[in-house]
């Protein structure tokens, strides 16, 4: 029916149609050039059937060719689509690695913390375990330790297992050194001594340091003072004293006055000493690093801010002489001083010891000091008493007069 429709639309197939007519016509009446006309049309009809059939060729090589490209751009977007797809496989597949990878890493930083954590309350529980066993060795080295050098081993064992005590235990450790070093004595081991009964009865009632220990015990001291305090952004002047009084007992005089000015920006450092119920031992350490250099003691002097002593204040300082509040029978007015090197004689530092100016003696004193062999040395014999004028014109003949101890 489709080829019958395509016949009908063609124009040959009319002038063919016409042909046929005529050549029946011509058949049934003989009509004079009807053959010509028919060999026209026939040529026409002929020739005319070739241009549709070329058309109708073009026609369909541009169906096919436009076939041809419907095809090929369905086959590109096809090719586009499939990339597209594939892309999107692969961003899809990219993505879920990524978040695979990021899920692992969560779980293995989930793991960390968990471990962390873990570990954190481990070392907690062994921090807490630690601090307890620290706190017991103090308590033992506190309570039943029988002499210094035993506390410091047990110290020295509680701040290895817990370093957060090495600042106050050392600390307390250089005090207690120093104390030992200026009263000479153990402390610890002197009342444990006596606790197991022993009798210090005079002139046994002191058990003076060995060699070994003081040497021991100024060591450390310094050691531990110089971390605690000195180099400790809590600097005290009492821990910073105690150890100018260790610097001052080796003679160190530099290191010495470095630690006693910066004590001094703190507080007073007399204060303490007399806080400390030392000024007396404190001083004739600090006084004896000083030797007979007058620009030492000088510097000295001016960093306890003391006086300086001259004949005004010396009288002054007799003449007003608190002799009630002094325990009987010997109320000595004392001073330290320090012989002149010129001068011959034993060499050092000395409390002077005065007679106060009494009514009694018609305010005339007598003087003398103790030697280092313990024998009293007359300065001014009793029976020879001066003014305290004349006495000060005769000590400082021979000595630096440092300071009173009141």
């Amino acid at each position: 029916m489709d080829t019958v429709k395509g016949l009908i639309r063609t124009q040959s197939f009319w002038i063919f149609i016409v042909v046929a007519l005529l050549g029946g016509l011509g058949a049934i009446f003989p009509i004079p050039l009807l053959g010509v006309i028919i060999a026209a049309l026939t040529i026409f009809g002929v020739s005319l059937q070739g241009v549709e059939t070329v058309r109708a060729q073009k026609e369909l090589d541009r169906k096919h060719t436009s076939v041809l490209k419907e095809i090929e751009q369905a086959r590109e977007e096809a090719a586009q689509q499939h990339t597209k797809a594939m892309q999107e496989i692969e961003q899809a597949k990219r993505k879920a690695a990524t978040q695979h990878t990021e899920a692992l890493e969560e779980i293995e930083q989930a793991r960390i913390e968990a471990a962390t954590q873990n570990a954190d309350a481990m070392q907690e529980i062994k921090k807490a375990r630690d601090e307890a066993r620290a706190e017991n060795i103090l308590l033992n080295a506190n309570k039943f330790a029988t002499s210094l050098m035993e506390k410091d081993e047990l110290v020295t064992e509680a701040v290895a297992l817990f370093p957060d005590f090495r600042q106050r235990e050392y600390r307390q450790l250089g005090l207690e050194m120093s104390a030992a070093v200026i009263g000479n004595v153990d402390y610890i081991k002197w009342y444990s001594m006596k606790a197991a009964g022993y009798t210090f009865e005079p002139p046994l009632f002191q058990f003076p340091l060995e060699d070994e220990e003081r040497t021991f015990f100024i060591d450390h001291a310094i050691s531990y003072l110089t971390e605690t305090v000195l180099n400790s952004a809590t600097a005290d002047a009492q821990g910073l004293l105690y150890l100018a009084c260790m610097f001052g007992y080796l003679h160190r005089y530099d290191e010495m006055m470095r630690v006693l000015d910066k004590a001094r920006q703190i507080s007073q450092v007399v204060q303490i000493m007399k806080d400390e119920f030392r000024e007396r031992p404190m001083m004739l350490i600090l006084v004896g690093a000083c030797g007979s250099d007058q620009t030492k003691l000088e510097r000295l002097r001016i960093t306890l801010n003391l006086l300086p002593t001259t004949q005004q204040y010396f009288y002054k300082y007799a003449k007003e002489f608190p002799l009630t509040t002094h325990q009987l029978p010997a109320p000595f007015i004392e001073w330290i001083a320090v012989r002149k090197l010129e001068i011959a004689g034993e060499s050092g530092t000395f409390i002077i010891k005065i007679t106060p100016p009494y009514p009694s003696n018609q305010e005339k004193v007598d003087a003398f000091f103790v030697g280092s062999n313990g024998m009293p040395e007359t300065i001014v014999p009793v029976e020879n008493r001066v003014s305290v004028e004349e006495l000060y014109s005769i000590l400082t003949s021979s000595f630096i007069l440092f300071c009173p101890i009141g």
